[in-house]
């Protein structure tokens, strides 16, 4: 066997320059799944906030005095807030950014409510809009 000392010094810096290499890589791939992470998070949020929206046109179409109960699953961090000075709006938050809002066809005649985590809500009809409360 022949042994050469190009071996025993040009192992160690290969080493070292693929450490380097992994080292400076870790960050970029770090932020894009934390990047991806959030987008699925605020997709989420988006979809609870359009679910709500179908549900309270619904209820408010089916005339005065109609009542119903839903369960809400809204993502950890964010939360929906609906109701008071901005009747006609849902919006959807996900940590201090607004994701989304969800204009109605029907006003949430109540004070504003900030709903997060998983809810239980009634949604009831009346002459001026539609109610709701967390129940």
């Amino acid at each position: 066997m022949i042994r050469s000392k190009k071996g025993v010094i040009g192992l160690p810096i290969k080493l070292t320059v693929s450490f380097l290499v992994l080292a400076l890589m870790v960050p970029p791939i770090m932020l894009s799944v934390e990047s991806i992470r959030d987008d699925m998070a605020s997709n989420h949020i988006r979809s609870d906030a359009e679910e709500l929206g179908g549900l309270i046109d619904m209820v408010g179409r089916k005339g005065s005095g109609y009542r119903m109960h839903h369960e809400l699953s809204i993502e950890e961090g964010g939360y929906l807030t609906i109701g008071g000075a901005d009747g006609y709006i849902i919006r959807a938050s996900f940590g201090d950014d607004t994701v989304s809002k969800i204009l109605l066809d029907r006003p949430v005649c109540s004070e504003e409510l900030t709903l997060f985590g998983t809810v239980i809500i009634e949604l009831s009809s009346g002459p001026n809009g539609v109610s709701v409360r967390k129940i």
